[in-house]
């Protein structure tokens, strides 16, 4: 959860994203470049293909961090080194493809610009489609390495250890939540700016979608706006993927996994992130997460991962609380009577 560093396509196009134009951020940043280009506007282009890599900037950071930090607290866990060697060596050998692609990715990038220029629309759009390609190929194997490190804490450790894992990783984001988002001092009308627009970049970044290429749905409504991934282009890939190796789900419930099964471990940090540690350090959730779940005998399961925003703490549901083990509190009970 970091300050966005652009608000988007329709900045670049020369005017700022207001409310009514969150219902657009859905579509794929690389679609907007090629309309650009189709329309000669040839800077708008440019710009538009160089955001593709401001929004995957994040996901590359992190997962080269988490694939060199999640071997060391699976160690201090208790996993002996030599249960988690061969996992720790494949995370390894995918941070460092996970560079080569990123540069690969960038120089992509730079190819489209030059092609763009010279009007050459049909070579940059192949550019910038093999610079997708790049990042995707870079991106999806680093997943499921994380994934697969998961896996082996839940095979040595017992499931219970998913929970307090993620904790200790994310716990640098834990730090900075009252700075950002404490009621007290920041409106909400600009909290709820700052997480719709944050979750809008990183969204497009991790190549959203059925067609991956980071395009998801988002509408309004009276009381908050909505983003649905089919698929996120993270955890959900994982549900839908048969490529994705290492996948691993709740086998019961708990409180840090919405209180459900069929949720993949990676997801779990969602629900950290976004309700569980919001709840304990500013009493109430940032978004509100419906996530997939993978089917079992019981049910069809859901690919599909649903975010809500509240436009108001007021309107927030009290399963918002309930469904990560926190009590309703006596405040949102009261709205409720009022």
């Amino acid at each position: 959860m970091r300050p966005p560093t652009a608000v988007g396509h329709n900045e670049l196009l020369g005017h700022a994203v207001r409310l009514e134009d969150w219902t657009q951020q859905g579509e794929s940043t690389y679609v907007r470049a090629c309309e650009a280009l189709a329309a000669d506007d040839v800077e708008a282009a440019v710009s538009l293909a160089e955001l593709t890599a401001q929004e995957a900037q994040e996901a590359f950071d992190l997962y080269l961090l988490w694939l060199g930090r999640l071997p060391a607290l699976l160690v201090e866990l208790g996993v002996p080194d030599g249960d988690l060697a061969p996992t720790r060596d494949l995370a390894a050998r995918t941070a460092e493809s996970l560079e080569a692609g990123w540069a690969t990715y960038r120089e992509h990038l730079a190819a489209f610009g030059v092609r763009a220029r010279a009007r050459d629309t049909r070579g940059a759009e192949e550019e910038l489609e093999a610079g997708r390609m790049a990042w995707q190929i870079a991106h999806d194997p680093a997943t499921d390495a994380l994934c697969a490190l998961i896996a082996v804490g839940v095979d040595v450790l017992g499931e219970d250890c998913v929970g307090p894992l993620w904790d200790r990783l994310l716990a640098h984001y834990y730090a900075a939540l009252e700075e950002k988002y404490a009621p007290a001092t920041r409106p909400w009308r600009q909290s709820l700016e700052r997480l719709v627009l944050d979750i809008f970049e990183a969204t497009r970044g991790h190549l959203s979608g059925p067609k991956r290429d980071g395009g998801f749905e988002v509408w309004e409504e009276s009381d908050r706006w909505v983003v649905r991934f089919e698929p996120c282009g993270s955890g959900g890939r994982t549900y839908v993927d048969p490529e994705s190796p290492s996948r691993t789900f709740t086998q019961s419930e708990h409180d840090w996994a919405w209180r459900t099964t069929g949720v993949c471990h990676y997801c779990v940090h969602c629900c950290q992130l976004q309700q569980r540690a919001p709840i304990e350090h500013l009493g109430m959730p940032l978004r509100v997460v419906e996530p997939p779940v993978r089917p079992d005998g019981e049910g069809p399961g859901r690919d599909r991962c649903t975010w809500s925003l509240y436009k108001d703490p007021a309107l927030l549901p009290e399963e918002a609380f309930t469904s990560v083990g926190a009590p309703v509190p006596s405040w949102l009970s009261r709205s409720r009577r009022s």
